[in-house]
């Protein structure tokens, strides 16, 4: 099986409603990463737990303009309308980069490198001496409807 969905990480989400209590706080500046990855990732939504662990313990995005562990996560926005939760953030840019990745994790570098979501981009995206730009959809990186 290969990579084909973008998805929220459940184990981690949970956490933060059951006793574990897990703090994450996604709006900050410098704890949200998003580290890039080929094609070998299959993601498991329901229990894959950190950035580091199976399966993103191998098959991270390598090359000129990019370092493992990704790149910090700014501009992070967590609304509420009409039911629905919304988080967003800046659009990733890696200038002068040479890597190819077909999706990116994001984690909480703060509370163990926690998986959070994991974003497909439908095929693999390269650039040879380029900007590697990830656009994010208007909608968000996503989006929670909390509306029965």
């Amino acid at each position: 099986m290969a990579w084909s969905a973008s998805g929220l990480m459940v184990a981690s989400h949970v956490d933060k409603w059951d006793d574990t209590q897990l703090a994450t706080d996604i709006t900050s500046e410098t704890d949200i990463k998003a580290a890039f990855w080929g094609s070998s990732v299959t993601p498991n939504f329901t229990t894959d737990l950190a950035y580091g662990s199976s399966p993103w313990n191998s098959g991270q995005s390598s090359g000129a303009g990019y370092t493992a562990g990704g790149i910090v996560v700014t501009g992070t926005t967590l609304v509420a309308s009409s039911g629905s939760m919304k988080f967003d953030a800046d659009n990733f840019s890696l200038p002068n980069s040479t890597i190819t990745a077909e999706g990116y994790l994001l984690y909480d570098h703060a509370h163990s490198d926690r998986a959070l979501a994991a974003v497909w981009f439908g095929s693999p995206q390269s650039t040879q001496d380029g900007t590697f730009l990830v656009t994010h959809d208007p909608a968000g990186i996503y989006s929670i409807d909390l509306t029965p």
